[in-house]
């Protein structure tokens, strides 16, 4: 039997894979991309565009010239740890589990003080049933 041979587009999906301890569909819902365009993106059946190539540059921590054209190391320095995007988008679930997002879009992003005191304290007190 013929064994077919990996692309490296292949090969290097694999590789991220298996050094964020992550599967497919994890990876696809952290750079919140459709899990048949992941698929699609990491078998070579579409080009990586370069929204693509930016969210896994900058989140996943791996340099989008060496996916894209095999130069240079794997993982760019600079990056921010897996865990702390884990951490925010964790965050973001709960916020939208909650239906907050509408809410929080419509808030100044500079508060006056009294404002975010009796925001914070109304959290508080419903954390508070939590703990």
């Amino acid at each position: 039997m013929k064994q077919k041979k990996v692309k490296n587009i292949t090969q290097k999906f694999l590789l991220m894979e298996e050094e964020l301890g992550k599967t497919p569909k994890e990876i696809a819902e952290i750079l919140e991309v459709d899990l048949s365009t992941y698929y699609k993106s990491k078998r070579g059946d579409i080009p990586l565009s370069s929204h693509f190539l930016v969210k896994v540059e900058h989140i996943l921590g791996y340099s989008r010239d060496w996916l894209e054209f095999g130069k240079g190391n794997p993982k760019v320095e600079d990056s921010k740890p897996l865990s702390e995007i884990e951490s925010h988008l964790s965050i973001l679930n709960k916020l939208k589990a909650y239906d907050l997002i509408p809410i929080l879009e419509i808030l100044p992003h500079n508060p006056v003080a009294e404002d975010k005191r009796v925001l914070l304290d109304l959290l508080n007190l419903f954390a508070q049933k939590f703990r």
